[in-house]
């Protein structure tokens, strides 16, 4: 399994028509607009502080990307007209290039559907593919969300860091992939 840049796979999940696919320059909208569906906790959690919106710096930074050091996949809901819902980057660490850090941003709406443990095994298999063999997650102490995630997938120690940051590191392992590449076999079949 490979994953290609010009990727799009469509899906049911709990009644609604989604799309999983690479996140390209054409997505700025979709990510620009996506915020007005998380609230300020969301938001919190995933930008450590307050967002109103995205700069033309950022936006490029979230979508002109390379599918090697930095990948990105997201999901959206096929509607009249398309609505992102989720988003997986993993970002690799240049002084560390076995490592990557990781992000998931799921729209209200959708969280505690199961979208996250999906996202997160399409990232195990990625990270396998792109040899980077430890997943780092970087969060507030109260997003609970990221943190029961992280342990569906081991018991990982969460260190603390400063300004009140928590970091998981994730060693992969052959068994993690494994799972993985079952979890999502029917996307990448």
């Amino acid at each position: 399994m490979r994953f290609t840049k010009d990727f799009i796979k469509t899906f049911e999940w709990r009644g609604k028509a989604l799309k999983l696919g690479s996140v390209l320059p054409e997505s700025k909208s979709l990510i620009a607009a996506s915020l007005k569906d998380m609230s300020r906790d969301s938001i919190r959690h995933r930008f450590f502080g307050h967002k109103n919106g995205f700069t033309e710096k950022e936006l490029k930074h979230l979508t002109e990307i390379d599918g090697t050091d930095h990948f990105a996949y997201g999901i959206v809901e096929n509607l009249p007209q398309e609505k992102g819902v989720a988003i997986v980057r993993m970002v690799r660490d240049e002084h560390s290039p076995h490592e990557a850090e990781v992000a998931i941003s799921i729209i209200d709406s959708y969280q505690k559907l199961g979208l996250g443990t999906l996202l997160l095994h399409v990232c195990v298999v990625a990270a396998f593919e792109r040899k980077i063999t430890v997943l780092r997650f970087t969060y507030l102490p109260d997003n609970h969300g990221i943190y029961r995630l992280i342990k569906k997938f081991g018991a990982f120690k969460p260190e603390h860091l400063e300004y009140d940051f928590v970091q998981v590191k994730i060693p992969l392992t052959q068994e993690m992939l494994e799972r993985s590449l079952l979890a999502t076999k029917d996307f990448f079949a």
